[in-house]
């Protein structure tokens, strides 16, 4: 809780909320650390979630690509992620497999997205 309560738009953690007609869709955070695993990686995409309604509709790759820019303006070159079962949706975003690990939840993939410099409109 203290990490939101610190952040701002221009700190981690991050959380970009979807919306549709006004009620939250979908969600995604920009955090410093996600998996304890790999102390030394940072920062970490975390927290995808879309609502089973309002899956298939691209909200999560919109999502990811808004998170990604977010990254990016906020001066990060590398983001990482692991997942259990979404290894499909990251890879069409540019995301790399690099390495197997475990986490609580099973086997998953740990995936790093390194990300184009920011361009200022």
């Amino acid at each position: 809780m203290r990490d939101f309560e610190a952040a701002t738009k221009s700190s981690m953690p991050l959380t970009l909320i979807a919306t549709q007609d006004s009620i939250p869709v979908g969600m995604i955070t920009l955090g410093e650390r996600d998996f304890e695993g790999r102390p030394d990686l940072s920062p970490w995409l975390k927290s995808l979630y879309v609502h089973p309604f309002h899956r298939n509709k691209r909200i999560a790759s919109l999502l990811i690509e808004r998170l990604v820019h977010e990254a990016s303006r906020l001066g990060c070159d590398t983001l990482y992620l692991t997942t259990e079962d979404a290894k499909y949706l990251y890879e069409k975003s540019g995301w790399q497999e690099i390495d197997r690990i475990r986490t609580p939840y099973g086997e998953a993939a740990l995936m790093k997205k390194v990300l184009p410099p920011f361009a200022v409109d």
